[in-house]
């Protein structure tokens, strides 16, 4: 070890800063506690101020600069009268700076066995490190660079001229390499199996007891190399009909359908089949990352939330407006029965959603049991009678909505049928446009769905005060029908009389009492 790497210091360093640097070391290492310490730390630092106050440095470098016209002329001379190793100091440090062009650059490492087991043990270790990481740096940059623009040619030259780094070939930079790159293949988001056969090929990675990959890594990047097969099978299961758990995650995931669509189909999936879609999702998302950002919103899990969303509303909206409209007609006209009926309506409304959704928790799963025979016949179904254009399935949709409509019908009357099948059309039209969006609209736009909600509540306010005053309109008050008959003018009268042809006026229906 020589002075520099005791004192912690670069070799060019001026005096100032080894006394300095000195002082602050005896702090730490005194001659009591540490003699030998001591000893090693006062060597240092004496050896260190006689090579700068002889000024060896000035002198080796007009020695490199006056003696023959190459590096292997200058060493000699160097070697000669005792300098070799601070030319060599000098050189590295000119190494690391860039002022040494390649063909000097190679002389050096070779004659001076740079980053190998044979490299002079005086050398400092700071600008051996610092050399290490340069070196780490140029032979690494071109290989990822390539990657990221998925130049296959350009990759393979840059592993090619690895054999102009000797030093990569030696312990411990031999195994670096082989790690990182082994590193950089098994998690890149690009990936070509004509760069893995290149480099398993070149880094002897075969699979068998000797080969050199990491056992980790290994497993990776034979997983990587099957991706193609294993993307080609999951696109065909996406284009089967969906019989099983797989093929439905499949289409999910891979299918040529927009986010609506997907949507719609993901209503139809159950707890084996969102089981399937976060097996299918991880796989693509550590494989196939650039089919994973092709997916709506830039993600595999773009489906997160609509495994435990229950997307019934408009079933419930439609429920309660089919019941309401259902008991309207029923009500006498200006009876004042409006607001009564109303209520009778809700509560009708209340039931009818109980009742549906208990239904549907046990007709779900039964349907599902079908869901192939249900296939086939929704192949024969057109596209237009569904809001997300894709076909109903008769058994699990078209089945229970019948059902439901008819209930209605017969409890109610065929208008309350009607408008349960209007207001679900309608929802679905409207609803339409926005669920090709990843974010929600009132995520998008969240002034408009507070002022929406505002503007809906107040809607409602409304209409309930203009029901509450056309109800009123037509109740009898308390002193109304209460009068004695002979006071009522027009009913001693002849129906002919002109003046007491209905509606007859206030005077003439109330007499003496209208004058008080």
């Amino acid at each position: 070890m020589n002075c520099w790497n005791i004192l912690g210091l670069a070799p060019d360093a001026d005096s100032r800063t080894i006394k300095r640097h000195y002082a602050a070391l005896l702090k730490k290492t005194r001659p009591d506690d540490d003699p030998q310490g001591f000893q090693r730390l006062r060597e240092a630092y004496e050896a260190a101020l006689a090579w700068r106050e002889n000024e060896q440095e000035p002198e080796a470098e007009v020695l490199v600069e006056a003696l023959g016209e190459t590096l292997a002329q200058r060493y000699e001379a160097a070697m000669a009268d005792g300098t070799a190793l601070f030319l060599e100091i000098h050189l590295l440090q000119r190494c690391i700076e860039g002022e040494l062009n390649a063909e000097d650059t190679r002389w050096a490492f070779e004659t001076f066995n740079w980053l190998t087991a044979w490299q002079r043990l005086e050398l400092p270790s700071a600008l051996i490190d610092t050399l290490e990481r340069q070196q780490r740096d140029q032979l690494q940059r071109p290989l990822y660079e390539a990657l990221g623009q998925h130049d296959d040619a350009a990759f393979l030259a840059a592993y090619a001229a690895r054999h102009e780094h000797a030093w990569v070939n030696n312990h411990p930079h031999a195994e670096w390499f082989n790690e990182w790159l082994a590193r950089l293949l098994a998690h890149h988001h690009y990936w070509s199996s004509t760069l893995f056969n290149a480099v398993c090929a070149g880094q002897r990675w075969h699979g068998g007891a000797d080969h050199a990959c990491p056992a980790d890594e290994w497993a990776l990047l034979l997983k990587r190399q099957q991706g193609p097969a294993f993307l080609a099978r999951q696109r065909a299961l996406a284009a089967e009909p969906p019989y099983s758990p797989e093929q439905r995650a499949a289409r999910l995931l891979l299918a040529p359908m927009s986010l609506g669509q997907r949507r719609a189909f993901a209503q139809r999936l159950d707890e084996h089949d969102w089981k399937a879609c976060q097996q299918l999702s991880a796989d693509l998302y550590a494989d196939h990352i650039s089919v994973a950002e092709a997916m709506p919103g830039g993600t595999v899990y773009f489906w997160q939330g609509w495994d435990s969303a229950l997307d019934t509303w408009p079933w419930i909206v439609a429920l309660v407006l089919s019941c309401l409209v259902g008991m309207l007609v029923q009500v006498e006209s200006l009876a004042g029965k409006i607001i009564p009926t109303l209520g009778q309506g809700i509560v009708w409304a209340i039931g009818a959603v109980v009742c549906a959704g208990v239904a549907w928790q046990g007709w779900r799963p039964w349907a599902h049991h079908y869901r192939v025979l249900d296939e086939r016949l929704s192949q024969r179904l057109p596209c237009w009678i569904s809001a997300s254009h894709l076909p109903l399935l008769p058994i699990r949709d078209l089945l229970p909505g019948l059902v439901v409509a008819g209930a209605l019908g017969y409890v109610f009357n065929p208008l309350a049928s009607l408008t349960l099948v209007v207001v679900l059309a309608l929802v679905g039209l409207i609803r339409r446009p926005f669920t090709n969006h990843h974010t929600p609209w009132s995520a998008r736009h969240p002034r408009w769905a507070v002022l929406g909600g505002a503007l809906g509540l107040v809607g409602a306010v409304v209409l309930y005060a203009g029901l509450k005053v056309l109800d009123n309109s037509h109740l009898i008050t308390r002193n109304q029908g209460l009068q004695q008959w002979t006071e009522r003018l027009c009913s001693r009268m002849p129906r002919s009389a002109t003046e007491c042809q209905a509606p007859a006026t206030h005077t003439q229906w109330y007499g003496q009492e209208a004058k008080r």
